[in-house]
């Protein structure tokens, strides 16, 4: 296991390098460097930019500090900017080459300053957009809907990432703007608080303010594992949100089933199903919240294993969600990419699950794009999202 943690490592990093030395190239071709001290001084300073994102992922883990935190949100926010940066210029690399060829002049440092302006305008509004969730509406319709429920709003949020780039002032915010929905429920679907933040006990006064008629109901993600599960759920705890931990509970007609992350090996692991009717009886609807967009059972094993199958080679076959007779599940994770153009990875590896409704016969999956983000605070490929579920 540690041997293929090392090698993930060092592909990423590998991966990293080699990008900032294809920018390197680009830059010097389009703005026609020549100068040995400039060239020089930008090939160090792009090393030590390729090195500063992985480098402050370990210096927080060692130490939380003022000067560890800046170093992060630097290099996070870098990272963001770089991923815009490269295909601009990459870009304008492109249009000189093809503008040359046809034969015509070229002012190859006004096209290269004109794309790079743009890249960096883009990552501008992806960090404003990153810190503005828009509310997502979408209705359900389910057999044997009790009537106290229908057309009643259900929230959704996942992925919030409560750390060092969204603090208690956007908590607070959110909350305003959740509870003036007037929920009926409020279902918290993981990575509630990012792995990165070391102290998060600051986040419980706020989250203690989430409104809803039948209450505030949480399960975990993976990044409530890399913070700390005790200290993430002791911080819950402070808080009238319920945790839900591989359980079934009913709430006035309505069954809710809380799987934590990564999940579970079989349906005996739900704890109060066996009180209930077989399956074929049921005649309550079910909603099933679970972190990832996959399958309950994990596939891979368990540590670096299951988490190398969760990212790459998911289970999306939903064999047990199924089983369990759930009718809607609710997921995030994914971020649906982030940043563009991640998107299409995600669509590809979650086999078009990483984001939307989708429906299977009597099984349905919404799995949303999250509030928050991890690594750089942008929103380059779509945009956050507090999702509102219609009951029909």
């Amino acid at each position: 296991m540690a041997i293929k943690a090392v090698f993930f490592l060092a592909t990423i990093l590998a991966l990293t390098i080699g990008a900032h030395m294809l920018f390197y190239k680009a830059v010097i071709r389009v703005f026609a460097i020549t100068g040995p001290a400039l060239k020089t001084s930008l090939l160090i300073v792009l090393l030590l930019l390729a090195l500063s994102f992985m480098a402050s992922f370990f210096l927080l883990q060692w130490q939380e500090n003022s000067l560890a935190v800046g170093f992060y949100k630097f290099s996070a926010i870098w990272v963001g900017l770089f991923l815009n940066l490269l295909p601009a210029v990459l870009a304008s690399w492109i249009i000189i080459a093809a503008i040359r060829i046809s034969g015509s002049y070229a002012p190859s440092r006004l096209i290269a300053a004109v794309c790079i302006v743009s890249a960096i305008l883009y990552s501008v509004y992806g960090v404003w957009n990153a810190f503005h969730p828009r509310i997502k509406k979408f209705e359900v319709q389910f057999e044997n809907l009790p009537h106290q429920w229908k057309n009643k709003p259900i929230i959704q949020l996942s992925d919030v990432h409560l750390g060092h780039f969204y603090g208690t002032e956007f908590l607070n915010h959110l909350v305003r703007k959740v509870n003036a929905l007037n929920p009926e429920v409020i279902f918290i679907t993981g990575d509630l608080f990012d792995g990165m933040a070391a102290t998060i006990s600051n986040f419980a006064t706020g989250l203690d303010q989430l409104r809803a008629t039948k209450g505030v109901f949480f399960v975990t993600g993976n990044h409530e594992s890399y913070v700390g599960l005790n200290q993430a759920l002791n911080v819950l705890k402070k808080t009238k949100i319920q945790i839900l931990h591989n359980e079934i509970i009913e709430l006035d007609g309505l069954q809710i089933i809380g799987i934590s992350y990564p999940g579970i090996r079989g349906a005996h692991e739900i704890r109060g199903l066996e009180k209930l009717p077989p399956n074929s009886s049921n005649k309550r609807p079910r909603i099933l919240l679970f972190h990832t967009p996959t399958n309950i059972r994990p596939k891979g094993g368990d540590g670096l294993d299951h988490h190398f199958a969760t990212y790459w080679v998911p289970d999306t076959s939903f064999a047990l969600n199924k089983e369990m007779g759930a009718d809607l599940q609710l997921s995030g994770h994914s971020h649906a990419g982030q940043l563009f153009p991640f998107g299409f990875l995600t669509k590809l590896i979650y086999k078009g699950y990483d984001y939307g409704f989708h429906r299977l016969s009597r099984f349905a999956i919404y799995t949303t794009s999250g509030v928050g983000t991890w690594g750089p605070p942008m929103r380059t490929g779509n945009s956050p999202e507090i999702v509102v579920v219609e009951l029909k």
